[in-house]
């Protein structure tokens, strides 16, 4: 909750410039990033709770390690594509236990933390869009760089 009574996600996001629009598929990002507290929420429920087998609270150990732990398949020194894997991890983590869980135990922690095993869905498929989206942009820039620097390094040269 916010000082006005309502929650993160009620409130509007800042207007932009005119002329630019928003990127669908940042929205949706920042909207899962939004979510990340009621995730955390529903891990810790399920680890406590007694009904939730142990193949489930070894799934979400495992993605805990995976996102704590500095080695990764891609580094925490990347920005944002190094932490964007470990969210991934923790959010298929968090899909896996939900799974293993018996439906009746899932559905009362899932209800509990405000959470639909849609938006959790959802909320997977946009970090992979994320991702693409982010690989895309760094190849349009690595692109861009390589031209740039080509021309700086050709009219270096060719003056001599």
């Amino acid at each position: 909750m916010d000082a006005a009574g309502g929650t993160v996600d009620d409130q509007a996001p800042p207007e932009l410039p005119a002329g630019t629009t928003r990127d669908p598929t940042l929205e949706r990002f920042w909207a899962t990033l939004r979510r990340l507290p009621r995730y955390l929420q529903l891990v810790a429920g399920l680890l406590r709770d007694g009904r939730v087998p142990a193949r489930a609270k070894a799934v979400l150990a495992v993605g805990g390690i995976y996102t704590a732990s500095p080695i990764d398949l891609v580094p925490g020194l990347i920005p944002v594509a190094g932490q964007l894997d470990d969210l991934f991890v923790l959010l298929y983590a968090v899909r896996q236990a939900v799974r293993f869980s018996p439906p009746d135990v899932a559905v009362d922690h899932l209800d509990r933390c405000g959470i639909t095993l849609i938006e959790l869905d959802e909320d997977l498929t946009t970090l992979r869009a994320t991702a693409k989206w982010l690989a895309a942009k760094g190849v349009r820039a690595g692109g861009r760089l390589a031209t740039q620097t080509g021309r700086l390094l050709w009219g270096t040269f060719s003056r001599r």
